[in-house]
């Protein structure tokens, strides 16, 4: 687990102290938005200090970027549930110079679990989904993998997760 921790960490490909702009960045489309901002406007800068402050609440736990200039993320984030307070998501994304998302999706969320779990399973998932390109292989394990399943789905466009319609 060490040396996975080691390999994906996001220091080894923004050591100049910018990952935490890029989890800014990330945080603008996973995490909730500020009660005055709508899904498409919730990138505009009055609403940066909220994303900046939501900072402590978030792991990247693993990272790295392919040769397509695909960057592969696993955070462990907040979660509001009964049986605790913590999920994993895991997805990719495309910047432009400015570390702005120019693609973005998460690819999965975990159900909610301890750190440690989050950490052992996240690790598992994130391998596949940077060898798949998915984790299609895990999506019946509700132990493993919440979301996506057969009724909520990752719209691209939208950025965010749908129910069927």
């Amino acid at each position: 687990m060490e040396q996975a921790k080691n390999k994906y960490d996001v220091a080894r490909y923004f050591p100049d102290g910018t990952a935490d702009s890029l989890l800014a960045n990330m945080i603008t489309f996973i995490y909730k938005r500020p009660t005055t901002a709508i899904n498409r406007d919730r990138t505009l800068p009055e609403f940066r200090a909220y994303y900046v402050a939501q900072l402590p609440l978030f792991t990247h736990t693993y990272h790295t970027f392919t040769a397509d200039s695909t960057h592969w993320y696993y955070l462990i984030r907040p979660a509001r549930s009964v049986e605790g307070d913590l999920r994993g998501v895991g997805g990719r994304f495309r910047t432009n110079a400015q570390l702005e998302m120019v693609e973005f999706e998460e690819v999965f969320n975990t159900p909610v679990m301890a750190r440690h779990d989050l950490e052992r399973v996240g690790l598992m998932l994130f391998e596949e989904m940077v060898t798949t390109g998915n984790v299609d292989r895990y999506l019946k394990d509700r132990s493993l993998v919440e979301w996506p399943d057969d009724r909520l789905k990752y719209n691209k466009e939208k950025r965010e997760w749908r129910y069927d319609e």
